[in-house]
């Protein structure tokens, strides 16, 4: 049984980027007066969600802390740099994948491209063996320093508005977001900051967690198999801040001025040393998405491009 959770917001330690008010959706934006409470086991623990009225998104009630984030961040995989660089040769197909479609829509040698939430180089290490001119920005200062280290223009920065390393008349060629959207406390706000920083006609890429729909299936079979429903609801959570149905995002980034080129579960699988399940999702996901509309891939990549003012 789903059982009500009241969270105390933690006091936001960078007044100057308040977090949106716990009633509003920290993905698409919207007021929720009423919105449904959860209490879900994540890479964060227990902790309290809700869902929106509006777009369907699951997302933690609890007010954003930047210094909270950065240290839970230092403790990931890709928050400190012995194991962040590991994983940059890890998913080294999937940053190749997302390179070969950058280049197919022609934005190649020479153009700009910022990383949003870079870790240790991640894309951008594959981007500068093709002739771009790379930067990145993160929340951790232990990997802007790496970036730094490594010839790279890198910045420290708790959301794309605080970004100096690009503006409207220095603006970038490409901005991507690789598995990052889904921890920003308003992404709204941030994907009209990465409008702002591109050049007219600019591409954005997001490598877009899509897995709101098994959450919604684990809380289904909690009436039958309390173990399983929160196996999957854990699994696809993991410790993201929000998870949001695909066709939502899509309305979300239309809704920031950008013309979604394309959207697929193709190229969106990272590294090829996964799980059979993990693979036949991909594969059955890139069926249904194509053939019925259906959103089921873990993961999914779209394209899209800046329309002018």
């Amino acid at each position: 049984m789903e059982q009500a959770t009241v969270v105390t917001p933690v006091k936001d330690t960078k007044p100057e980027h308040p977090a949106m008010p716990e009633c509003c959706c920290p993905a698409c934006g919207q007021r929720n007066l009423k919105p449904k409470r959860f209490e879900f086991n994540s890479g964060r623990g227990a902790t309290g969600w809700s869902r929106c009225q509006s777009c369907n998104t699951y997302f933690m009630a609890e007010g954003y802390d930047t210094e909270q984030e950065t240290d839970h961040t230092r403790n990931m995989a890709w928050g400190n740099q012995h194991e962040g660089v590991a994983l940059n040769q890890r998913k080294r197909n999937g940053f190749v994948a997302a390179l070969d479609q950058i280049e197919t829509l022609g934005y190649g040698s020479g153009s700009k491209i910022l990383d949003v939430g870079c870790s240790f180089g991640g894309i951008l290490v594959e981007a500068r063996k093709r002739g771009f001119e790379c930067a990145g920005v993160d929340i951790v200062p232990e990997a802007i320093a790496w970036m730094k280290s490594e010839g790279f223009r890198a910045e420290e920065c708790s959301s794309l508005r605080d970004c100096t390393l690009f503006s409207k008349q220095q603006p970038a060629d490409v901005v991507t977001v690789l598995d990052a959207h889904i921890y920003w406390p308003d992404q709204p706000a941030e994907l009209r900051a990465a409008w702002d920083l591109l050049r007219d006609d600019g591409l954005l890429l997001i490598r877009a967690v899509t897995k709101s729909s098994y959450i919604t299936t684990g809380r289904m079979v909690g009436s039958v198999s309390t173990g399983l429903s929160r196996k999957l609801i854990r699994r696809a959570i993991a410790d993201h801040r929000f998870s949001m149905p695909l066709k939502s995002l899509l309305r979300t980034v239309e809704g920031a001025g950008f013309e979604v080129l394309s959207a697929s579960p193709k190229g969106a699988q990272h590294t090829n040393d996964m799980p059979l399940t993990a693979r036949a999702a991909f594969a059955m996901g890139t069926l249904l998405w194509h053939g019925l509309g259906v959103s089921i891939a873990p993961t999914t990549l779209v394209f899209a491009r800046k329309k002018p003012a």
